[in-house]
């Protein structure tokens, strides 16, 4: 069985946009309605192609730069079995922390019910356990094994940038209006696909197939809002793995804290068929709440 989890930010984005954690096309849905904010169409910005350029290696940073702040996620994931059925699993809530590589989530709750603090704190140790592990083994290992690890994390960087490069090729820019969004002016931008596009990456294909709006802020372009919808089937597996309606999209909103723009939620809705024959349908928030500026000497527990 496998499981589908929301991805982060920049990985989200990265599959329809320019943005991430990051989603996977199989958990894409139809956008969530749009809150109402203030709306003052007026001139188009002067660069749409700067501003394009801007968001993008915004994301770059986004991913390699881990943020100091903690929150709180809940969400539920997605279960494939090996026969294709899909099931959306408890309501987990998690304390998330920032890591140099992935953030750390720990889990407190599921469908509301906090953990037995016994099994919290075996899965504190063992989360200690595992950092200290990985920490000796990298302190000794041979010149060839790290070598192998650090251009495995080098081609993961190169994969990343790929899709964050695809989406500057496939999407066109169109200024559509000017919001403000939580007092904060925004430019709407209207993403349109290119279907003569070249593309490196399989997502870069998927994308052809999808088109978005999106909320980027005026002063340093920072992505507030993104929103995309399929308008064609998406085909994974050559279709054996799975086939995604037209319709299914995601919306995945943000929110600034002290002047960084967080997670905040996450909307995904989508229907098709897995192995060819077995019809799904599927609808998940994930939510980001309380969000807190985190150091290492908080003294809680280390991503």
């Amino acid at each position: 069985m496998s499981v589908l989890r929301p991805a982060p930010f920049a990985a989200t984005v990265a599959l329809a946009i320019v943005v991430a954690g990051a989603v996977h096309p199989r958990a894409i849905g139809t956008p969530a309605a749009q809150p109402p904010a203030a709306r003052h169409c007026g001139t188009p910005p002067a660069d749409i192609p700067a501003i394009t350029r801007n968001v993008r290696e915004n994301l770059r940073r986004d991913y390699s730069t881990p943020r100091p702040f903690t929150w709180i996620e809940k969400r539920r994931d997605v279960d494939i079995s090996r026969l294709g059925r899909i099931s959306v699993g408890p309501l987990r809530t998690f304390e998330v922390y920032p890591g140099q590589v992935d953030d750390y989530k720990r889990l407190i709750a599921i469908d509301g019910k906090p953990l037995d603090p016994a099994e919290l704190a075996r899965r504190d140790a063992e989360h200690q356990h595992n950092l200290k592990t990985k920490a000796e083994r990298e302190r000794t290992e041979s010149p060839s094994r790290r070598a192998a690890r650090l251009a495995k994390e080098a081609e993961e960087v190169r994969e990343r940038d790929a899709l964050i490069d695809d989406a500057g090729r496939v999407y066109s820019f169109a200024f559509e209006c000017r919001d403000v969004i939580e007092g904060e002016p925004v430019l709407l931008l209207s993403l349109k696909p290119r279907p003569d596009a070249r593309v490196t990456t399989r997502e870069g294909d998927w994308m052809k197939r999808s088109q978005g709006r999106l909320w980027v802020t005026e002063h340093g372009h920072h992505i507030a809002r993104v929103q995309f919808t399929a308008f064609d089937e998406l085909s994974i597996g050559w279709g054996m793995v799975a086939r995604i309606d037209a319709g299914s999209g995601f919306e995945y909103v943000r929110t600034k804290v002290n002047n960084v723009w967080l997670p905040a939620k996450l909307t995904m809705t989508g229907s098709g068929k897995t192995l060819l024959f077995r019809r799904f349908e599927v609808s998940t928030v994930t939510t980001f709440t309380d969000h807190q500026p985190y150091s290492a000497s908080s003294g809680s527990p280390p991503g």
